[in-house]
């Protein structure tokens, strides 16, 4: 039993230097393919318009990487996941094992669903509370993801749910609790998720984010449920502009009402989902891994 079990302090400090190195690396990756994006850009523009003076072509090359936003992000992502599974290939342990990606019930992954739709219903509604000068930062640092497309989906939809659920509940999740109570584990790493995410505000609702998905990990023994849900949360944004938005925007009130309606919904419907989900950890959950 977990309450009974000692945790050393060596064990504690060894799982959270770690940890810290994970984060490091993650940080690193968005920041080098950053700089890598920038000097393209820099370059291809400086080598197009060399007629324009330095004024003029600076203001050109901010517009074209501000409008390529998200391809560095996906492509950010794409290096993360790139880079954990040759790691842990290097080391012969499955990425895949190691991180929880293990298979989960149905219901699990309903519930998960239903659970993103309240959680970004509740962020929402909080953020409209917020001072008015707190939400022009946010509006201003979210600017750069507001756009709509198929890249933006793929980044934000697709490979930014799956590189962060395999570094911060897979990877780090999974080690912390090797060396502490899971509880501590998972708000550590929520922490963690947290600190990278920009503003204020921005950290808030990761942390947020980051517990309830933490929590999914823990219950379930697998990141697929949490997964599922960062997926459902960040689609919700709607990336593609089906509903005339764009990544980063809360929609109309009209829209939170209903996903309100539709939460309050399938939180009925999923009352034989709970009981599911209570037991899973008999059926579902494996032993962690060493990471």
């Amino acid at each position: 039993m977990e309450h009974t079990r000692a945790y050393s302090v060596k064990d504690v400090l060894a799982a959270l230097g770690k940890s810290l190195l994970y984060l490091l690396f993650f940080i690193m990756a968005q920041f080098l393919t950053g700089v890598v994006y920038t000097a393209a850009v820099a370059v291809r523009t400086a080598l197009a318009h060399r007629e324009m003076d330095i004024a003029e072509a600076a203001q050109l090359a901010a517009e074209r990487l501000l409008a390529g936003a998200p391809a560095v992000a996906l492509l950010a992502n794409v290096f993360v996941v790139a880079v954990l599974l040759l790691w842990f290939r290097l080391r012969h342990k499955p990425l895949g094992k190691a991180a929880g990606l293990r298979r989960c019930s149905g219901w699990t992954a309903a519930f998960s669903a239903f659970a993103a739709l309240g959680l970004f219903v509740a962020i929402n509604l909080a953020l409209a509370l917020l001072p008015e000068a707190w939400l022009i930062a946010y509006n201003a640092d979210m600017a750069p993801i507001a756009s709509t497309g198929l890249l933006t989906a793929l980044s934000i939809v697709v490979m930014g749910p799956l590189a962060e659920e395999l570094m911060f509940r897979g990877v780090i999740q999974t080690r912390l609790e090797r060396a502490m109570p899971v509880w501590a584990a998972v708000v550590l790493q929520a922490v963690l998720f947290g600190v990278t995410h920009g503003t204020p505000v921005q950290m808030a609702y990761a942390f947020l984010m980051g517990l309830v998905f933490g929590l999914l990990r823990s219950r379930t023994g697998s990141i697929l449920p949490g997964l599922a849900a960062h997926a459902a949360f960040n689609a919700m944004n709607d990336p593609l502009g089906l509903l005339g938005g764009g990544a980063g925007s809360s929609g109309s009130w009209y829209a939170l009402a209903g996903m309100a309606a539709v939460c309050a919904a399938g939180c009925v419907l999923c009352r034989r989902g709970l009981a599911a989900l209570a037991a899973s950890p008999a059926r579902e959950q494996g032993g962690p891994s060493a990471v």
